[in-house]
């Protein structure tokens, strides 16, 4: 009997989950593993959970979202662990793969006390594992995880969604506030520089309304329209979010965030009378963040972190995390301990890496040239800004 084993993916979904499980299911298919996907994450490995055998040819790599479904089913809230456990022995799986965020894998790392496991991480907020230490120099090849996949994926879709926005907010002397995901973290709003946002602001620093509006003011009278790229996370000086849905709390206790834009466009409305109301609009780029294809080194590098997941199993290398690391020659999948990877609080929950505040200037709202160096190995360098109508007259000789 071949040994068997299971995988499964929980939390917010990913353009990159489908190619994880890709790999998985190739590297079990090599080492002679029958593979079996639990539907809707923890859900699906309980007794009446829906699973069925996983192999390559169901899967498109290509293709967002996962095969697996998802749900943010709560084992530890719902007493479920132990049920959870024998269930997985009474089908005969030997290991299991859980691939998720934060939520998933603070599951994951309560059931890997009783059972075999090893993790792969997922989340578009980018927010687990560790920065580089501090100091004055940064060493990128010294991150825990120097991204998640599916995060360049989701950061590829703001850049282009924030670059696209940039002609009609020039048409028609926009103030356009864009609301990006990030309940926690600003990685993906920064990445927003590379679309070229003009003014971002990220959860781990304090929103200010005067001085965003002055921030609006200076850069409206510079060039006559404005692109700011907001988390939908960010905080008042009390450390509040902006809106608080007590109705929608998760499994985890969660609030469901979103809508901050909008409560910023009618403060901007009042801070800034001299720039027209009618120029302001709110986007909230929402699910856009999580669907459509991987872009490719997203897809590659997933499917090469989960057939690492699986070999580790063989291996007999438990208590795994298949991470990304950042190495001279270029980005690599490395197993990396649990506890190396997945700090957790006094209540057990996995702690969330904020965005390194080395990587943004808060005085410019931008992001400084220490992010722009994270940033390179997945996006290349920063984009030259565009020259004004005005400055390219003056270099064609029509005005000066």
């Amino acid at each position: 009997m071949p040994k068997k084993i299971g995988v499964l993916t929980g939390g917010g979904d990913t353009s990159a989950l489908n190619a994880t499980l890709k790999g998985i299911a190739l590297k079990a298919e090599e080492l002679g593993f029958e593979l079996v996907g639990f539907m809707e994450g923890w859900r699906g490995v309980l007794k009446g959970g829906h699973y069925f055998t996983l192999t390559p040819d169901l899967i498109d790599e290509n293709r967002g979202g996962t095969l697996l479904k998802s749900s943010r089913t709560n084992l530890i809230k719902d007493n479920k662990l132990d049920e959870a456990v024998d269930n997985l022995k009474k089908l005969g799986i030997s290991g299991l793969i859980p691939i998720g965020g934060d939520d998933t894998l603070t599951v994951g790392t309560a059931l890997s006390e009783q059972f075999t496991t090893t993790f792969v991480t997922k989340t578009i907020d980018n927010d687990v594992g560790g920065n580089p230490p501090e100091g004055d120099a940064v060493d990128y090849s010294k991150m825990v995880n120097y991204f998640c996949p599916g995060f360049p994926s989701s950061a590829q879709s703001v850049i282009n969604a924030v670059r696209d926005l940039r002609t009609t907010t020039y048409s028609h002397d926009r103030v356009i506030v864009v609301e990006a995901m990030g309940r926690d973290a600003g990685w993906l709003t920064l990445s927003a520089a590379y679309g070229q946002a003009d003014l971002i602001a990220v959860p781990e620093v304090r929103y200010q309304p005067e001085r965003l509006a002055e921030a609006i003011r200076k850069k409206h009278a510079e060039q006559g329209n404005v692109i700011v790229v907001v988390s939908e996370g960010i905080r008042n000086d009390a450390g509040e979010l902006m809106i608080n849905s007590e109705a929608e709390l998760d499994a985890f206790g969660h609030t469901k965030p979103g809508g901050c834009s909008e409560i910023i466009v009618e403060s901007m409305k009042k801070l800034l009378p001299e720039i027209s109301s009618s120029a302001f609009r709110a986007l909230i780029l929402g699910y856009l963040q999580r669907c459509g294809s991987p872009i490719p080194l997203d897809r590659d590098i997933s499917m090469r972190a989960g057939a690492l997941a699986v070999q580790a199993l063989s291996d007999g290398m438990f208590n795994g995390v298949a991470t990304i690391t950042r190495t001279p020659t270029g980005i690599e999948p490395t197993l990396l301990p649990l506890e190396q990877v997945l700090m957790r609080d006094e209540t057990g929950h996995v702690i969330r890496r904020s965005l390194d505040l080395r990587f943004y200037d808060a005085e410019r709202y931008q992001m400084s040239p220490a992010g722009a160096g994270y940033f390179r190995p997945l996006f290349g360098n920063l984009p030259r800004p565009d020259l004004s109508l005005d400055d390219r007259l003056i270099e064609i000789g029509e005005i000066g």
